[in-house]
């Protein structure tokens, strides 16, 4: 076990896009509200509910864990996501998440006009579309005119890498290296502040800080399997150097290296 001393020069070296250390920040519902309404530009949004790491089952398909989801007091769902690799299809990711949550919340028997408004963040530290922007709001138009049509899903984007010197920007910069103590934002930073520095907040990360050595370990040690993999070497002796990388691990890691 790390000394306090020891833990806490680890957790000063997180930031909000590390997502262990945002899903303990998004435990507090006001840190959550003030994000929302700072992105969304909407200052009296309202967080009924929110629910860091919600696991959406799907039995006959392919399961999901949202970053944070939360709930308005007139029923609007958000799903906030934090993403710092630009490794995948994510503009898919977030059509996958949206139709999960579709899924999982719509009762049974309700009139499609009823479903709920669903609008996801996704908060990255690339720029998405590369149009030299902070923030993007996408929406559903008619091919040729300019007809927004509206069907209740939103998608947001926004980055830590453009800073167009707007409020958002400002704290996005804040969620890349997340220190200091800023007025626009106090809630997220008194939050932040307490995980990092007060002797209770970084011992509630003891399991987070744990986590997050061994995700580190593991990262590494996939980025050496993968280079391996390039030189060469078979699976058995990559699985004998790296005991602790499951044999369904190297198996999808060299499945995508020989794609």
């Amino acid at each position: 076990m790390k000394t306090l001393a020891e833990q806490k020069a680890l957790v000063s070296q997180l930031n909000l896009m590390d997502d262990l250390f945002f899903h303990k920040v998004a435990e507090d519902s006001k840190a959550c509200e003030e994000i929302l309404r700072i992105i969304l530009k909407k200052p009296d949004l309202k967080v009924n509910d929110c629910q860091p790491q919600r696991y959406l089952r799907n039995i006959e398909a392919h399961s999901v864990i949202l970053d944070v989801l939360c709930t308005d007091e007139s029923g609007r769902i958000f799903n906030i996501e934090v993403q710092k690799e630009d490794n995948d299809a994510h503009q898919r990711r977030v059509r996958f998440n949206i139709s999960n949550v579709d899924t999982a919340f719509m009762e049974k028997g309700l009139h499609y006009r009823d479903f709920p408004d669903v609008c996801v963040v996704f908060i990255s530290k690339f720029d998405m579309f590369d149009m030299n922007q902070t923030l993007y709001h996408v929406c559903r138009v008619v091919k040729g005119t300019d007809k927004y049509v509206e069907n209740g899903t939103h998608e947001v984007y926004v980055n830590t890498m453009i800073n167009d010197g707007s409020d958002i920007a400002e704290l996005m910069q804040y969620f890349a290296d997340s220190n200091g103590y800023h007025e626009n934002f106090k809630t997220v930073c008194n939050r932040v502040n307490y995980l990092k520095h007060s002797d209770k907040g970084v011992q509630s990360m003891s399991s987070v800080i744990e986590e997050y050595k061994n995700k580190c370990v593991q990262e590494e040690q996939l980025v050496a399997a993968k280079n391996m993999f390039k030189e060469g070497l078979p699976l058995e002796v990559i699985s004998r150097v790296l005991p602790s990388l499951s044999s369904e691990t190297l198996l999808q890691l060299q499945k995508n290296i020989s794609a």
